[in-house]
Order: structure tokens, then sequence, then C-alpha cells
């Protein structure tokens, strides 16, 4: 047998193992303790997640994991075998799941009680995980999520936010990337073709979209944006993206990507999009498409795996991964970004766990962000060679 021939020892490596086992979380909790509560965790089960999740079940200890249904990798679920992971049959049962586990787990004393979410699903039971003093609070990781609580008004129970962190804010980057990344892949696997011969309507202009444009951009595609807010439009000029009328930009692009966080396209749009046009979303949730109304309007339908394709008004549309998320095909972002984001959520969760806090918004205090800042870029800033 000659060297070409002799057989390659190949090792069981699973998605999991391949990731970060994010150091500066270690030296977080290290430094400031466990967390001493219960905590019910709405999350992403995603390969990236596996070591935060394992980390929270050994410092935090971690109740219960609630999957939102349409970002669970199975390679993560096999791993994720110390802690029960609940998978909800559809999106609008996270909530409630959550709060009942939460509800169950307060009710018979122990130590507190504290849910961190990333998405505002439990904002609708509020009120009743209010009424047990056993609950500490709530840690909301996303802007979506943040503006439900808002929409209460007055909030019942303390809820940590890290949704408007300065922290929260460098994610933005690497998630606008990841966006454009997903799309570029998608675009070529399915309509041969790049964003760089694309005509690409950004909706939203807030952090990720800020972002998303500016990486589209840079692969040649020809960039347009709009946002409601006239200040971010006005930002979008200064960085020279063209602007203008919300009609005339959709009739004028061949790809639009929402970013805005809120519905962005209503079914009554369609009648102003071009024939063959290619709709993406980048925010967390099924919330920039009206995807029922699409989908009804249409006269006829067909689908793959990662797309669909309908006939409405004469023209036909493109939707990416069922209007959800198109980052989230390929484990939403990467890199060590989700290190920091990870230990802000830790933080919150360590200070609700540690005292009572009064309702309404919480954040980590700022002296906590910058020595967490400068934890982060001790270990992934690339400093002189």
């Amino acid at each position: 047998m000659t060297i070409l021939e002799q057989p390659v020892a190949t090792l069981p490596v699973r998605p999991a193992d391949r990731v970060s086992s994010l150091p500066v979380l270690r030296q977080t909790i290290a430094a400031e303790g466990d967390a001493d509560c219960r905590l019910v965790l709405i999350t992403h089960v995603l390969d990236t997640a596996v070591p935060f999740v394992r980390m929270l079940a050994e410092h935090a200890g971690l109740a219960a994991v609630v999957a939102v249904p349409y970002s669970v990798s199975d390679a993560a679920l096999e791993v994720l075998t110390s802690v029960p992971v609940h998978v909800p049959a559809t999106i609008g049962a996270v909530g409630e799941l959550a709060a009942t586990i939460a509800l169950d787990a307060a009710s018979d004393g122990g130590d507190p009680v504290v849910l961190q979410e990333v998405g505002g699903y439990c904002a609708g039971w509020a009120n009743r995980l209010a009424e047990l003093p056993g609950i500490r609070g709530v840690v909301e990781d996303t802007k979506q999520g943040q503006w439900r609580y808002e929409e209460l008004g007055a909030l019942p129970l303390p809820v940590f936010t890290i949704a408007d962190s300065p922290l929260k804010a460098l994610e933005d980057v690497q998630v606008g990337r990841a966006v454009a990344t997903s799309v570029e892949r998608l675009l070529r696997r399915h309509f041969y073709t790049m964003l760089a011969e694309r005509r690409v309507l950004v909706l939203g202009y807030g952090g990720i979209g800020t972002a998303l444009a500016e990486h589209v951009r840079r692969t040649g595609a020809r960039v347009a944006v709009y946002d409601p807010d006239e200040i971010r439009m006005s930002a979008a000029v200064v960085h020279g993206h063209a602007v203008g009328e919300r009609k005339a930009l959709l009739s004028w692009a061949d790809m639009i990507i929402g970013v805005s966080g809120h519905r962005s396209l209503e079914a009554t749009d369609a009648e102003y999009l071009r024939d063959g046009v290619v709709l993406a979303s980048g925010s967390s949730k099924q919330v920039e498409f009206d995807m029922p109304g699409l989908r009804a309007a249409a006269s006829e339908s067909a689908g793959e795996k990662e797309f669909e394709s309908h006939s409405i008004a004469g023209r036909v549309v493109h939707i990416l991964n069922e209007g959800k998320p198109v980052n989230f095909l390929e484990q939403s972002i990467l890199g060590g970004i989700l290190d920091l984001v990870y230990s802000e959520l830790y933080l919150c969760t360590k200070n609700l766990a540690d005292r009572r806090y009064l309702p309404g918004l919480h954040r980590a205090a700022p002296a906590q962000q910058q020595q967490l800042a400068r934890r982060w870029r001790e270990h992934y800033g690339h400093g002189l060679i």
C-alpha cells in the first residue's frame, strides 16, 4: 500500500465543537461570579449557541431552553442533552411556553427566576409574570423585543435590555455582513447571478441597514435606501447611497432586502414591484414582508427549500427563506462578536439574580460595558505584529 492509498483517520468532530469557547464570557463569569438564579432561556438553538447554553447551564442555573422554531439546528439539539430544550410547534407558542415554565419554577420558592429572550415573546405575559415575587425580571436581546416591551407603557416588572447598548451596536455590523453574504450565496445557487448585477433596495437604515448597504455596495451592486425616518434618509445620502420616494424605489429595485425590524412591504405593494424581483429579510422573525397577504394574492405559486415564487399582479415575485431572516440559514452571525453579546447578556442576568430592581427598562452600567469592551478588545483586537 502506498502512502496515498493509506486510509485517513477521521475525528468525530461535531459542528458545535468547532465553535469558539467564548473566552471573554469565561473571564466575565470568573470576575463577576455565578448568577444564582433559575434561568428560562428563549434563544436560537444553532450550533453557535451551544457553548453559551452550556455555560449558562453551569453558571446561571439554566432551568430550560425554549427554542425559536425557525432557527433550530439538529446538530445543536443532539449535543444539548444536559438541560431540557423545548421546540414549540409555532412561533406564537414561544412566549406562552416560556412564561409557563417561569411561573411554575417561581411558584415553588427557591432561587429567583430570570427570563432571557430574543424578541419580546413574553411581553404579553408581563403582567402575569410580575404577580410572582420569585420572578426577578427579563433580559431582552433585540430591538424588536425592546419595542414590544415599550409598547406596554408602564412596565410591571424590570426588563434589562441590551438592544440599544453601544456594545450591541457593534453586532449590527456583523449582522449586515452576514445578511449580504447569505443573499449572495442564495442568488448564486438559485438564480445563477450575483449581487453585483442587481439593483438593491435596502428597506430600513438603522445599524444593520447601514452596515448592509455598505457591504452590498462593495460587491459592485447599485444600492438605494428607504427609511421613513428623514434623518436616516439624510444619513444614507451622506454615505453615498441613492434615496427617493418609496413607490419609485420599489419599482426600480430587482433585489429588496428588508432590515427595518417592522413590516416594510405589504401585499398591496406588489403592483409597484418589478417582474422577477427577489425579496430577502435580515430581521429577526418573519416581520418584514406581509407573507400571508402575498401568498393569498398569488394566482400561481411554486417553491423550493430556500425560496418560493409567486405570480402576483402579472409579475413574478421571489421570496427567500419564506420571508424569515436569510442569515439564519447559516448560523445567523459568526465570529468573536457573539462572545461580546453573550457576555453582556450574562452581566444583565447576573444583575437581576443579585438584587431586585424597580419595574421599567434597565441597562448594564456604563462601567460594566467599558470593562467588558476592554476585556473583549484585549482578546480579539489585532495589535501590532
